[in-house]
């Protein structure tokens, strides 16, 4: 997977180096140029000058575009759904180029100088919340997947796009967060739109994870040590671990964290509630 012929693009961004992971995109799209690179401007790697693997997005005409990461190649009749494809294989392709930290669904939200993961399986909520919390004040450095360092248990967010969609678009902007233009034109929205720097890495102090179905007001309750592990291990990468080294290190990080089941209601309702439980639990810690 290293790299091909470099004449075949008219540009070429900066090199990046995701978590060890080196890539270096190329493009013919001024457009994928400018947006892609604020994915990971947290991760530029000017002077990297070992090998690294092509990304690359190519317009062939205006309803056919290529997008390849090493061999791994596709096309797509838009713009956006060529960006969408990219990202989700470079994600990938830097979860399975882990030498020894777990991945885990979830997203990672900045409180003050400490972490808190929403986890919760798909299609539970964790997007849309995730960028009301942003409204309300809480840096999210991923929405998404986060690796999990077994021996210091701090969570190292993988850059991705919001993948929301017209409905939670809707119900951001009715709660008040003004999306960036990138979501009208492209779909493609990524932390740093939202101002979200590069951040420490660091021990999870909330564990959160979205339950049930939605209800009429959202509900925040203790989880159990033993409920929240199984409910992590249940959205765990498969990865360089065993599973009794999984295990130990799901375990470790649960014991070092407030645990919360999370049954949402109304956005506005569901995000106040999150965001107010971090605040009081953060000043009660400080």
């Amino acid at each position: 997977m290293l790299l091909t012929n470099p004449e075949r693009s008219t540009t070429c961004a900066d090199s990046f180096c995701v978590y060890d992971f080196p890539f270096r995109l190329r493009t013919n799209i001024p457009d994928a140029e400018r947006l892609f690179p604020g994915l990971y401007r947290n991760f530029l790697a000017p002077g990297f000058d070992g090998p690294v693997v092509e990304a690359a997005i190519e317009s062939e005409s205006d309803a056919r575009f290529l997008w390849r990461l090493g061999e791994r190649t596709g096309t797509a009749s838009t713009l956006p759904r060529a960006l969408w494809s990219l990202e989700a294989v470079l994600c990938e392709t830097i979860i399975r180029s882990q030498r020894r930290s777990l991945s885990m669904h979830g997203a990672t939200i900045q409180v003050g100088d400490s972490v808190a993961m929403l986890a919760g399986c798909s299609h539970s909520g964790k997007t849309t919340l995730s960028l009301a919390l942003v409204r309300r004040g809480f840096p999210v450095t991923g929405d998404d997947v986060a690796l999990v360092d077994p021996e210091t248990l701090n969570l190292l967010p993988i850059p991705r796009c919001f993948h929301a969609d017209d409905r939670s678009a809707a119900l951001l902007e009715a709660d008040g967060l003004r999306l960036p233009a990138a979501w009208s034109r492209f779909r493609f929205i990524v932390p740093s739109d939202f101002g979200v720097g590069a951040k420490p890495a660091r021990r999870a102090r909330w564990l959160i994870f979205m339950r049930g179905p939605r209800a009429e007001h959202p509900g925040i309750v203790p989880l159990s040590q033993a409920e929240m592990t199984a409910r992590l291990l249940s959205e765990s990468g498969q990865g360089p671990l065993t599973d009794a080294e999984t295990i130990a290190a799901i375990c470790r990080l649960v014991a070092g964290a407030s645990c919360f089941g999370l049954t949402p209601g109304p956005l506005g309702e569901t995000a106040d509630a999150v965001a107010a439980l971090l605040t009081a639990s953060r000043h009660a810690v400080g």
